[in-house]
């Protein structure tokens, strides 16, 4: 028998924002480098963030989207529906 992922599972935020990073900055045709030059962070950072390695701060949540041309409320919404979040009942 095989797992597969219920419609109901969670993926985790960090993982979620990454996956969604990365496809937007390639529908940019953006490179990690010309993302991270134009949010003012290092490509290596930019990479964590991808990668879901580390988590983005506040503010460069808000540079990282400003780059990308997109509103910071928009992406995190992309996100949370990638995680399947939703509040408890």
């Amino acid at each position: 028998m095989t797992s597969s992922r219920r419609d109901n599972s969670r993926t985790d935020p960090s993982v979620a924002f990454g996956e969604l990073l990365r496809k937007r900055r390639a529908e940019q045709k953006m490179s990690q480098d010309a993302l991270a030059a134009k949010a003012g962070y290092e490509r290596a950072f930019i990479s964590l963030i991808e990668r879901g390695k580390t988590n983005p701060s506040l503010r460069s949540i808000f540079d990282i989207c400003t780059a990308l041309d997109i509103r910071p409320s928009v992406f995190i919404r992309r996100v949370e529906k990638a995680a399947n979040f939703e509040l408890p009942t």
